[in-house]
């Protein structure tokens, strides 16, 4: 499994590595060695396996290959050259690259790629199912200890074409308050390493008394995982169709904090949830329903292993 280090990329690589593969995936973070990373993934060259770091030079070549974004594109490329055609290539996201450079690519439906090559999903990947929250419930016992009915909010950064400002904050706060006041319960509020300080200055500020305030180590063990698995209701930002996809997964009433759609592929993911029943905007009345999860990991898998004859 190939990975820039982004912990978007690296999610969505290491849940299909993780699905593909009989074995544990190894994972390589790598990035292009100087000058050449002037060059990825922009232009995605062809370079020479020592032209990475880590070097991507392997004896014997891996049977098969994922990477995710760009850089991973461009990684790939290097060893299904020089392994002449031995490993196999399965990119995640649009490479910016022609599709048939790939064995297979897997992207969002709001990416717009297409091509024989090409296999669509909802959203990101992730190893989100009923096994993994029962794992994570396991891992976090304390915080299912917390009253019920229990308030996720997930914050994530700032985005082109989302629009978040003081007001939404505040909006956000007094809704999930008025819910608390109703019903009683636990709220939790969890930060991103994308979280601006300005955002995190005004959340510290305006919920001193949430159950679970977590924005980096300073505030102990991140319990981005256990929350999701323990959590009634999940309100996420528009700003990550990742985030979005893991909340989505758990089959739990999700909100999507943004008082209007998106713009660009970001809204045609958001309506499309909206459309399928999963995702309503964030309102002053609380609701419970259902819907069949978000897991394309699940349905995609399978196609895979038939198309690469795993």
């Amino acid at each position: 499994m190939l990975s820039d280090g982004a912990a978007g990329n690296e999610v969505q690589a290491s849940a299909l590595a993780g699905a593909l593969g009989s074995e544990p995936a190894r994972v390589l973070r790598v990035r292009a060695r100087w000058p050449y990373s002037a060059l990825v993934p922009r232009w995605a060259p062809v370079l020479a396996p020592e032209q990475w770091s880590p070097s991507l030079r392997m004896d014997p070549w891996p049977q098969l290959a994922v990477g995710c974004g760009r850089v991973g594109a461009a990684a790939l490329l290097t060893l299904q050259r020089a392994s002449g055609g031995a490993t196999r290539t399965v990119q995640i996201l649009d490479p910016r690259i022609a599709p048939e450079r790939f064995d297979l690519l897997v992207v969002p439906e709001h990416d717009r790629v297409r091509g024989p090559n090409v296999l669509t999903i909802a959203g990101g990947l992730n190893a989100i199912d009923d096994g993994w929250l029962m794992r994570e419930r396991r891992v976090r016992a304390d915080l299912g200890r917390q009253p019920a009915p229990r308030t996720l909010v997930l914050v994530g950064g700032r985005r082109r074409g989302v629009h978040v400002d003081a007001g939404d904050w505040r909006r956000m706060v007094g809704i999930v308050r008025q819910w608390k006041t109703q019903q009683g319960g636990s709220l939790w509020v969890v930060g991103s390493r994308r979280t601006p300080a300005s955002w995190v200055r005004r959340l510290r500020r305006l919920c001193a008394d949430a159950d679970v305030l977590w924005f980096g180590p300073a505030d102990g063990e991140n319990p981005y995982r256990g929350a999701l698995a323990w959590a009634d209701r999940i309100v996420v930002g528009a700003d990550s169709v990742n985030m979005q996809s893991e909340a989505l997964a758990t089959g739990r009433p999700v909100y999507a904090l943004c008082a209007q759609a998106p713009a660009g592929k970001l809204g045609r993911f958001h309506r499309a949830q909206v459309r399928a029943g999963r995702l309503r905007l964030l309102g002053d009345e609380v609701a419970d329903w259902n819907y069949v999860p978000l897991r394309e990991l699940e349905r995609i898998a399978p196609l895979l292993r038939e198309r690469l004859g795993l």
